[in-house]
């Protein structure tokens, strides 16, 4: 880890160069979105090819600048304490296997009973064990992805 202690804060330099690297190709890839061709609304499925990666794109710049802003402001010790001491813990490739069912679930069963059963799955191997708020929270999300996809982009959806 290449720290450079200031005053008052610290840099880790590899971070910060990961996060302008990643800010730096997500607004030349949003450049490349504008070279797409117009496509015509009838064609369009509610809305424009460009919209989607646009929209990716700029969660991606985020939170590039995110960890940008967390590779100024974290000191050493703070940073060290983010990493695991020891290999890739079990849950991600609990996870990984989840995603991959939800892959496998979704064209066969639809899109809504797929996330029925996947939010669930994935609060549970990550230790989450308060009903209530899984419930409300699985509902919302559930709900904004309906609102989002089939009421205001008009995208239907497998």
């Amino acid at each position: 880890m290449s720290d450079v202690t200031s005053p008052g804060r610290n840099v880790n330099r590899e971070l910060l160069a990961e996060s302008i690297v990643v800010m730096v190709v997500a607004v030349a890839l949003f450049g490349v979105t504008f070279t797409f061709d117009h496509v015509p609304a009838i064609f369009a499925q509610g809305i424009q090819p460009t919209v989607f990666p646009r929209a990716i794109l700029v969660i991606i710049f985020g939170l590039a600048a995110l960890q940008a802003w967390k590779a100024v402001n974290l000191s050493a010790k703070a940073f060290a304490a983010l990493k695991p001491n020891s290999g890739i813990p079990s849950v991600v490739f609990l996870t990984a296997a989840a995603l991959v069912a939800f892959l496998a679930f979704m064209p066969r069963i639809g899109t809504f009973p797929t996330l029925i059963l996947f939010c669930p799955a994935l609060a549970l191997i990550w230790g989450e064990r308060r009903w209530i708020l899984m419930a409300l929270s699985f509902a919302g999300f559930i709900g904004f992805i309906y609102l989002l996809f089939r009421v205001i982009m008009n995208v239907p959806l497998p």
